[in-house]
């Protein structure tokens, strides 16, 4: 039983830290831009205005946006950079335009963050633009998506539950069996 156990505890640790190094952390940037109805167009790099995980160092640095063109067009979103410096970047996966108007615009979509040395790690962004007074600008904010079970760890904790649940099995029978050559002290509604 205690094999079995140790088995058991064994693989649910290896599926605990199996997996790769992921991004981690959230940023934020802003500045200044201009929007249309098929696109928008980054005026300036933007300031990097929250940083944590492996996003701390940048804070209060600045990214180019979508360089050297500074335009982002709505339908041609996907494989595009939208930033790349200090030795990470950001790459649009999908975009979708939630809100637009003459004074706000509202877009959500999933980025793949790459930086040499961690897995490729997918991301949840949203880009938010206003424009008072005719001055346009934008905040972006980017995290990674609630993490969800790989199938992979998945499968590892429930083979060791299984295994778990199978010794547990077999080590009742093997004591069921050692009473039956006993002889019970009574019987049941026997006579008195």
């Amino acid at each position: 039983m205690k094999k079995m156990m140790i088995l058991a505890f064994t693989l649910a640790l290896g599926a605990s830290t199996a997996g790769a190094t992921a991004i981690s952390g959230n940023i934020a940037i802003a500045g200044a831009d201009t929007y249309t109805g098929s696109g928008i167009h980054f005026n300036s790099p933007a300031v990097v205005l929250i940083g944590t995980g492996n996003f701390l160092p940048f804070v209060g640095t600045t990214f180019p946006i979508v360089g050297p063109s500074h335009q982002l067009n709505f339908g041609a979103a996907g494989g595009i950079t939208l930033f790349s410096a200090s030795g990470i970047s950001m790459d649009l996966l999908t975009l979708n335009v939630i809100s637009q108007s003459n004074m706000f615009l509202n877009i959500v979509g999933t980025a793949n963050m790459v930086e040499a040395g961690f897995d490729t790690t997918l991301y949840d962004y949203t880009l938010t633009a206003t424009r008072p007074d005719g001055v346009s600008s934008y905040t972006l904010t980017a995290a990674p998506p609630a993490p969800v079970a790989e199938i992979g760890t998945l499968i590892l904790v429930g083979t060791a539950l299984v295994i778990f649940a199978l010794g547990g099995f077999a080590h009742r029978r093997s004591q069921s069996k050692a009473l039956k050559g006993y002889p019970l002290s009574g019987k049941l509604g026997a006579e008195v």
